[in-house]
């Protein structure tokens, strides 16, 4: 997203008592977000915490490129009201989920689709 200038905070804290490993929130806007917090469990070990992320910033994506949208307290995807919808059957959450080892993959240099045909980025936040 080249022609976006965002405000991206990761921060990390326990979220065991939420049952999570991570969220993605809007801090700014409804309309047209470019700040956001993304809070991470502490005790992941590193390819959860990468895969989280990942999943995280895919909600950025989301929400920047508009398929997410939050207006007035309801959640719309897709311009569908989606707001009252389970967990398990929220659509943005499957396309994260479907996303992240996708992600994770290209961003290790993994697999056939990876960036560099089988090269990790070079700014790795991994040493190994």
């Amino acid at each position: 997203m080249p022609n976006h200038h965002l405000d991206i905070t990761v921060a990390h804290r326990g979220l065991k008592r939420e049952h999570a490993h991570g969220f993605c929130t809007v801090m700014d806007c409804d309309h047209r977000p470019r700040e956001f917090l993304i809070e991470m469990e502490t005790t992941l070990k590193e390819q959860d915490y990468i895969t989280v992320l990942l999943h995280e910033l895919w909600h950025v994506y989301q929400h920047v490129n508009g398929s997410l949208r939050d207006k007035r307290g309801v959640r719309y995807w897709k311009n569908v009201d989606s707001d009252t919808l389970a967990y398990k059957d929220q659509p943005w959450e499957h396309e994260a989920v479907d996303m992240e080892m996708k992600l994770y993959n290209c961003y290790m240099g993994l697999g056939p689709e990876s960036f560099g045909k089988g090269t990790p980025f070079p700014n790795r936040l991994t040493n190994s």
